[in-house]
């Protein structure tokens, strides 16, 4: 089943972008709870499902939002997803906080390129990196 939302009004460019990055943070945090269902409902069953850097997957430009089961059936995906995976193994197995931490760079069509971290306390860490992010993109966000 294919699930659309209309946000034509959003990540354009000269869009608002203070109403881009709170609807990201949405966005991010409903895939999030997503995958939290996802991992109650798999240990409720008795599946074991892997953590996300002992699945395989690897760092690759995706367009879609998508939750565990299809990430791990793809084998690739970008921060989008990555980052509400970890946020969600961390708060499921790990008890902790964790929670989505942005970073964005403007180009040079007024777009705006966003990438997103995972936050526990002070500390920040990037699971596209960790899984293969290109040296191109880590320079634009880390610059």
């Amino acid at each position: 089943m294919l699930i659309e939302f209309d946000a034509d009004h959003l990540f354009f460019p000269g869009s608002d972008a203070v109403m881009d990055l709170q609807s990201a943070r949405e966005y991010v945090e409903c895939s999030v709870r997503l995958n939290l269902i996802y991992l109650t409902r798999a240990r409720n069953l008795g599946h074991r499902i892997p953590r996300l850097r002992k699945s395989g997957v690897r760092y690759a430009p995706d367009d879609k939002w998508r939750s565990i089961p299809g990430v791990y059936r793809l084998g690739l995906t970008d921060c989008k997803n990555l980052a509400p995976i970890e946020i969600a193994e961390r708060r499921f197995y790990d008890r902790v906080d964790a929670q989505p931490a942005f970073r964005w760079v403007e180009n040079a069509d007024r777009t705006i390129d966003y990438h997103i971290l995972v936050q526990v306390g002070s500390e920040f860490d990037d699971p596209s990196l960790a899984l293969g992010m290109n040296s191109e993109d880590v320079a634009k966000f880390y610059a």
